[in-house]
């Protein structure tokens, strides 16, 4: 502590930043403090400075990932780049260069800055970006460096804008870049010649046709391209190759198979057409025949199969004529088969015991001649006369058996006949059976006797069925419906009634015909005890329901007696009592107690009115209080309209209506008179609070008066806001005038509202801003003539050297309006001075060399005015504009007259009084000039 007393604070621990900031100029750049003050230190300026400073790789690589300020690590990286590249520790140097951290603008900087070739090269190798490569081969200081980062661009678009860019700075750099586009353009060019070859050869494979001429020359132009080092392309060669090649084996297959097709077809043919097939054919049995033609038969469908296959149109006709010739064959070898057939079945039929020809002459008959052979015609012709004998022996015997059971057809038809006259349906139905039994061997029975057996036989049916029907039909129709019903939605006495209608439609029916079947008997019975067990169920449940029910309603009315007695004992709730009486009653009508028969509902209610009719008693007596109550507070309420405006009569009323709400809470009226009685106190406070409102409705009258009188302030200061057609004495008299209004309407025991007051100060603001506008526009317009007249003036300047007309000049300047008074006299010098020179030719001499020598300060005047205005400059123009900025930070702490002096109005009013030549880019910096001076002004 003494020791601090006696020594002076070192500048860099000064409390003032400028002073830290000197004091670290003073320390030397291996100090431990600028590390401790680029990291800690408040100040932005003092980081930089320590960072400008500091000498150390390790806290400068730190500082530059910790710090968060945009300029400060900005400087901190440069720095770190001017440490990177000028460092002796190549291995700390490269391993900060290849971190991730890193970054692209360091590493550019060290390959810049850096004389070690081999730093250079790691941090060009650690570049990653592009378009920091690009602009480093241009702008590095060492051809090495700026070779280094060419040969890493590998882009189309970087390798461009690289040989454009150095066409005239860096000839080997722009050459690189050439060669290496030339070579990626003839990569290009031959992989597109390539990628058209593989189309057309992987189209190839699908083309009809012969392809053989086109694979040969897409072939001749692929090996006249070099792309051995193309694998991709490669491959998709020898995949298509392949394709091709297997294509080639499939139509070379297809010839082998289609010669092989036609050999076998025209051996086949010509066997089938020699006269020796046929007679082998003949030759053989049935059997042998079949077998022969099905192999034919296989063998052509076989022939179809191929020649469809090789798509061979004309062996159709040929095939189709072998097809019929097979077919006739396959039919005489049909019809001979027929005829012996028929020939073996007479001779069958010869050797048993029918009588039955079987149509044989008929088919004997249909048959070819050329198939009846005499041998063939002898056999049947045997064969059918032993069948002819048997069948006439055979017809006498039937014809004696058949007479006698004629006769007793006869009988039998007589005596069903006379049972069906007297209604004897049984035995008319035994003789008709029996008629029907001999029928058959009577023989043909005269035509009179079948239609008496016809008769007799539809009489009978007609009968029985007329009998049966109508029994079991009724019967079927009873089982029917007590099914049906068994399915039905019924409650259970309509369900009981259709039962019990169902088994008296059955008696009814035994009544009438007895013979019933069992099974449909027991079909209805069960059917109706189906139906019928839901009504049984139903009915037992009801009764143990009522049973149950009444049960419950007896100890609800014993439990209700019990609580009535003691809810009138003191004290008394009677809410409670009411709400108790009210959930009693809608348990004992609504609840779950269930119901019960009329007569013992009747007395059980009666039981329970009985238990409750002294609590119910009490109640209505303390409603009739309540009432009393209720009305002596509507007297109240009324009787306080009369004194509404005195300051304690708000007070009484909610008084009152607390008390309203505490005996309303206490016990609840009728609902009739509830509401009755409500209507009539809120209607006496309405009446309080209405006398009241009036009463305000007059004051803020009075205060709606003022803040319209207000509000028509505002209107008219916003309307004279948009006056365009007053000039600007008259719109700030009316402003004056308006703000006294405003001041003597708003000072009073009202204030202005809020919103109005707002509105008043943003009209005006908004008058304030169209006079500010209207002087800016003033001034713009000023600007616009200035420009204009600079104009005219250089366009005298490019006439002098050359010589010219300058007539339209002149009127043109004439119709522009006049400048203020020095700067329309300082124009009008350097337009008299040109015209003078356009008339002499010896001051043209001498203004041209004016002229050149104004140019270079006119130059520096745009670049000074842009400084001004923040405008930027052109790239090529950046290292004179640096210069100009360190001139005048020199230059800064001069008089004010030189101040005064660098105003950028004065400077562009300079600049527009020079003679000179703008060329096109200095041309639209100065239009930019005169916008942003307008602007700024």
């Amino acid at each position: 502590m003494i020791t601090k007393l006696f020594t002076r604070t070192a500048p860099h621990e000064h409390a003032d930043p400028a002073q830290r900031v000197q004091g670290i100029a003073e320390l030397p750049p291996d100090s431990d403090v600028l590390p401790r003050l680029m990291a800690s230190d408040p100040a932005p300026d003092v980081r930089i400075a320590a960072a400008r400073r500091c000498g150390a790789l390790a806290p400068l690589a730190a500082a530059s990932v910790a710090e968060a300020d945009p300029a400060v690590r900005a400087a901190i990286r440069a720095a770190l780049g001017e440490q990177l590249a000028a460092t002796t520790d190549a291995a700390h140097a490269q391993a900060l260069l290849a971190a991730a951290d890193a970054g692209d603008d360091l590493r550019a900087v060290v390959a810049r800055q850096t004389r070690d070739p081999e730093r250079r090269r790691a941090a060009l190798d650690a570049i990653g970006d592009e378009a920091a490569l690009v602009d480093l081969a241009l702008v590095a200081d060492h051809a090495e460096a700026r070779m280094a980062a060419a040969e890493r661009v590998r882009s189309a678009p970087g390798l461009r804008r690289l040989a454009d860019a150095a066409k005239n700075r860096d000839h080997g750099v722009a050459r690189l870049a050439r060669q290496r586009l030339d070579a990626m353009e003839d990569r290009d060019a031959q992989a597109g010649k390539a990628d058209a070859i593989l189309a057309e050869l992987e189209a190839l494979p699908e083309k009809p046709g012969p392809i053989l001429t086109p694979v040969v020359e897409l072939t001749r132009r692929w090996q006249a391209l070099d792309m051995s080092a193309d694998a991709p392309r490669l491959a998709r060669y020898d995949a298509a190759r392949t394709v091709l090649q297997a294509r080639f084996d499939r139509e070379q297959d297809e010839q082998r198979t289609r010669a092989r097709y036609e050999k076998r077809q025209r051996d086949w043919l010509a066997e089938l057409d020699a006269p020796a097939s046929a007679a082998a054919l003949a030759a053989l049995d049935a059997p042998a025949v079949a077998a022969a033609i099905a192999d034919l038969r296989v063998e052509l469908a076989a022939l179809r199969e191929a020649a469809a296959a090789q798509g061979d149109l004309a062996a159709v006709p040929k095939l189709d004529a072998a097809e019929q010739k097979i077919a006739s064959w396959e039919r005489q070898s049909e019809a001979q088969a027929g005829a012996e057939a028929l020939v073996a079945e007479a001779e069958q039929l010869a050797a048993g015991t029918s009588i039955d020809n079987a149509k044989l002459p008929d088919r004997w008959q249909a048959l070819d001649r050329t198939l009846r052979t005499p041998a063939m015609t002898r056999r049947f012709e045997a064969a059918l006369i032993v069948v002819e004998q048997r069948r006439l022996a055979q017809v006498q015997a039937a014809a004696q058996e058949s007479n006698a059971t004629r006769l007793r057809v006869h009988g039998l038809l007589h005596a069903a006949e006379q049972a069906l006259a007297a209604g004897a349906l049984q035995a008319a139905r035994a003789g008709a059976d029996e008629i029907k039994a001999l029928k058959a061997g009577a023989g043909l029975l005269p035509k009179p006797t079948q239609q008496r057996i016809s008769r007799l036989v539809g009489q009978l049916v007609e009968l029985e069925r007329w009998e049966s029907f109508g029994q079991q039909n009724a019967r079927v129709q009873l089982c029917e419906r007590a099914e049906a019903l068994a399915t039905q939605k019924h409650d259970a006495a309509a369900l009981a009634v259709e039962v019990q209608k169902l088994r008296a439609e059955w008696k009814a029916l035994d009544a009438q015909h007895a013979g019933v079947p069992k099974a449909l008997w027991e079909r209805f019975d069960g059917a109706c005890e189906k139906a019928y067990a839901p009504a049984a169920r139903h009915f037992a449940e009801q009764a143990a329901q009522r049973k149950e029910a009444r049960r419950q309603r007896e100890e609800f009315v014993a439990a209700a007696a019990a609580h009535a007695a003691t809810l009138q004992a003191e004290p008394q709730d009677w809410r409670a009592i009411e709400r108790w009486l009210r959930e009693t009653g809608d348990k004992w009508r609504d609840g779950d107690l269930g119901s019960v028969e009329p007569g013992a509902w009747k007395k059980l209610d009666a039981k329970l009115k009985t238990a409750l009719t002294p609590l119910r008693d009490a109640l209505a007596t303390a409603r009739d209080g309540a009432k009393a109550t209720r009305e002596a507070l509507i007297a109240e309420a009324q009787a306080l309209e009369a004194r509404a405006m005195e300051r304690d009569t708000l007070g009484q009323v909610k008084a009152i209506q607390a008390r309203w709400q505490e005996q309303a809470k206490a016990l609840a009226l009728a609902q009739r008179d509830e509401r009755a009685l409500w209507e009539r106190f809120r209607a006496a406070c309405d009446a309080v609070f209405n006398a009241r409102t009036e009463k305000r409705k007059q004051e803020d009258g009075r205060k709606q008066e003022g803040r319209r009188a207000l509000e028509d302030i505002v209107r008219q200061l916003e309307a004279l806001a948009q006056a365009g057609d007053r000039d600007d004495a008259e719109i700030k008299r009316s402003l004056r005038d308006l703000q006294d209004q405003w001041r003597k309407q708003s000072t009073g025991a009202d204030s202005a509202a809020p919103g109005l007051e707002s509105r008043f100060r943003s009209a005006k603001a908004a008058v304030d801003g169209a006079l500010a506008a209207r002087t800016r526009s003033r001034e713009s317009a000023v600007w616009q003539t200035l420009a204009a007249k600079e104009r005219l003036c250089e366009e005298l300047d490019v006439l002098v050297p050359t010589g010219g007309d300058a007539t339209t000049v002149g009127e043109r300047w004439a119709a522009l309006p006049a400048l203020p008074g020095p700067w329309e006299k300082q124009l009008a010098a350097r337009r008299d001075a040109a015209l003078q020179a356009l008339a002499d030719p010896a001051a043209a001499a001498a203004y041209t060399r004016r002229l050149e020598a104004g140019a270079a300060t006119r130059s520096e005047t745009l670049l000074a005015l842009e400084m001004l205005l923040g405008q930027p400059s052109p790239p090529e123009l950046q290292a004179q504009r640096l210069a100009l900025q360190v001139k005048q930070l020199r230059d800064r702490f001069q008089s004010a007259a030189a101040a005064t002096a660098n105003a950028p109005g004065e400077r562009l009013l300079a600049w527009c009084a020079a003679p000179g030549v703008a060329d096109a880019r200095d041309r639209q910096r100065a239009d930019r000039l005169f916008t942003a001076i307008a602007q700024v002004r």
